[in-house]
């Protein structure tokens, strides 16, 4: 049983438990050590190294951290007993293995109270209408492993470097060969007791069913650009992509997905998996800060993400029912928020080279020069009140790769389920969902639906009381009050149009978060400070931001602030990162070599306007190589 899912009314059964966790967690029936049940995977086939896993000080605790970890969201990614005891393809191997998780680059972990089958981080168990689960956690894309000196630095809330679609590549082989390959059809039966021909055949029909689900979501979220493929490799995901089509698939559930794909918007935009540590203090989220963070717009940014990330629900109205049937966890995904709240951004350790703070001085006198401050707010990583307002900056400005922002500008597709069916029902505005609508309206609505249906399998004197209580809960522990989107420093309410933009975070935490820019297309901080050139250009030998590199390996590089580049021909299984394919570019946001403008501000920090009513630009002189090597000495500061 797992505490986390007891209802309040039940709590009184396990007065031991909530004390033990409170303070402490159970390991492999001991108290959690300082490695919060990390595990090292020995023969890590990218040549990475770590002796001892360390945990930074984040403001959380060993119960903090694993609590983050094993918390499930309501999500069903595949049947438990089949992931359980699904082979690789190729192998007798277990797809779950540690060996297999770490070459996706998951973190690996030892059994504990919450996580008996050791599986790795961010993977849970989930239990709906009677039916177990594999489920994806919050953790499973905001966890991190720097590795350096025999250190393994695990970081909480940074983004992960996993390769999901690798992930659910094999995941459809391995289907395959287990409907296929009648030895390992047998292995999986008699693993899971099954011995009749009746068992058998069932075990069959529910592993083609898991196929079919696994081959049509791969089918419809191929990073296509037209003709080309490009995969996301490590570290990256279009989660917008992603959360779009599975809601354009509720809503149009008897298109078949081969048969009629212009249901669907090509997934093709990959991003880094951003960083956890002040997003609840944020008031708006996301790399183009989509919704507003305010009143329950945590809660339904949460509950859009699980629709996201392999949700059961339905989006079909059933009668009396006052929105949609789901297996998201409201109750879960209102904790997991708060229990964010309380992250704090990891700092410089001891573990790697000291900084250099005579250098760094000198570093945060560049960053004011080239006025990274007047985007990148400064923030009190402790501070308990602290609020964040994003600065956003236009497309057409900043000009790194607009595919991103672009996508979740623009994606459409049939309203199917939703059409005639109000825009929002709690609102006395008539607009209605038409033949065809704009994606983003519609998570809107499947988001909003599924928090207002209560569990249909209690008495609704049980049933809505709790999910009403939930609801406010999240809305009264919700510090965001304000809102308004500041884009190019100016506030404005230009509805979708505003879209056309990306977020400048505080920066605090940045050495533990790369690669950097949104697409994640430049490797390193000291790199970011270079110009984006042609080949030709590289090829001359002036300093560029690299057109290749390779993402895998977990080695950490503290002079350039980022991951050590390996030969891909010495490790194959590193991605190679090409800068020429579509979603990859990495231009823009060149303000230290003097390619991207600035805005001229005035004394108060306003645009200056010139004749015609538009913002004065500045071109800043490029950056010395003294200056950009002290400004990333610097940036470790923070």
């Amino acid at each position: 049983m797992n505490y986390r899912n007891i209802k309040p009314s039940a709590t009184y059964l396990i007065p031991a438990a909530l004390l033990l966790s409170s303070c402490t967690y159970m390991s492999q029936g001991f108290l959690s050590g300082s490695d919060r049940s990390a595990k090292i995977t020995p023969n890590d086939r990218f040549g990475d190294s770590a002796e001892q896993i360390i945990y930074l000080d984040q403001n959380w605790d060993a119960s903090d951290s694993l609590w983050f970890y094993n918390t499930t969201q309501g999500s069903n990614l595949l049947p438990w007993d089949i992931f359980m005891h699904l082979e690789l393809a190729n192998s007798q191997e277990l797809l779950r293995s540690d060996n297999n998780m770490n070459g996706y680059r998951y973190l690996t972990q030892h059994s504990n109270w919450d996580n008996p089958e050791a599986l790795p981080v961010g993977f849970v168990k989930d239990t709906f209408e009677g039916k177990d689960y594999i489920g994806l956690t919050c953790a499973a894309c905001h966890t991190s492993q720097l590795n350096y000196n025999g250190y393994g630095i695990r970081v909480d809330g940074a983004p992960t470097l996993a390769n999901i679609r690798a992930l659910f590549l094999d995941l459809v082989s391995s289907l395959k060969a287990t409907l296929t390959q009648q030895e390992k059809l047998e292995r999986m039966a008699n693993a899971l007791d099954l011995n009749s021909a009746d068992e058998i055949s069932q075990l069959r029909t529910r592993l083609q069913a898991s196929l079919k689900a696994r081959e049509d979501y791969n089918f419809v979220n191929a990073p296509q650009h037209g003709e080309e493929l490009v995969d996301y490799g490590y570290g990256r995901l279009d989660a917008f992509g992603g959360i779009f089509n599975r809601i354009l698939g509720h809503m149009n559930p008897d298109q078949d997905p081969h048969d009629n794909s212009e249901v669907y918007n090509p997934a093709n935009a990959p991003v880094s998996y951003p960083f956890l540590w002040d997003t609840p203090q944020h008031d708006f989220v996301q790399w183009n800060g989509i919704a507003s963070n305010t009143g329950a717009g945590p809660l339904g940014r949460n509950t859009g993400e699980v629709l996201g990330v392999f949700a059961s629900f339905e989006l079909g109205k059933v009668e009396h029912d006052l929105g949609y049937r789901s297996s998201a966890d409201i109750r879960n995904l209102g904790r997991l928020e708060r229990h964010l709240k309380s992250l704090q951004s990891p700092q410089w350790p001891e573990a790697l080279p000291a900084i250099d703070q005579s250098l760094a001085a000198t570093g945060e006198q560049v960053f004011v020069e080239y006025q990274c401050h007047t985007c990148h707010e400064a923030i009190d990583r402790s501070d308990p009140n602290r609020l964040i307002t994003a600065q956003f900056t236009s497309l057409d400005l900043i000009g790194t790769d607009p595919q991103m922002a672009m996508n979740a500008l623009s994606a459409q597709g049939p309203s199917g389920l939703f059409e005639g069916r109000k825009l929002n029902a709690l609102s006395k505005d008539s607009a209605r969902f038409e033949e065809t609508t704009l994606v983003a309206p519609a998570l809107t609505k499947a988001a909003t639906g599924t928090i207002a249906q209560a569990s249909p399998d209690e008495p609704w004197y049980i049933a809505w009381p709790e999910r009403a209580y939930d609801i406010l809960v999240s809305i009264k522990d919700n510090e965001v009050k304000i809102a308004n989107r500041h884009l190019d420093f100016e506030v404005v309410d230009n509805g979708l149009q505003d879209l056309k933009a990306y977020k400048a975070r505080p920066l605090n935490g940045i050495w533990a978060t790369a690669p950097y820019l949104h697409n994640g297309s430049v490797p390193n901080l000291h790199d970011l400070f270079l110009p984006s050139c042609s080949d030709a250009e590289a090829e001359s030998g002036k300093a560029c931001r690299p057109n290749t590199f390779t993402l895998g390996s977990r080695e950490f590089d503290p002079v350039k602030v980022g991951f050590v580049q390996k030969s891909a021909a010495e490790h194959a299984d590193l991605f190679v990162f090409d800068t020429s394919k579509p979603s990859n570019a990495n231009v823009g946001h060149e303000y230290a070599v003097g390619v991207t403008p600035i805005i001229k501000l005035d004394a108060n920090g306003k645009p200056v306007k010139n004749a015609e009513g538009k913002n004065e630009q500045l071109w800043l002189p490029p950056i010395t190589e003294a200056k950009r090597v002290a400004l990333v000495e610097y940036l470790k500061t923070l």
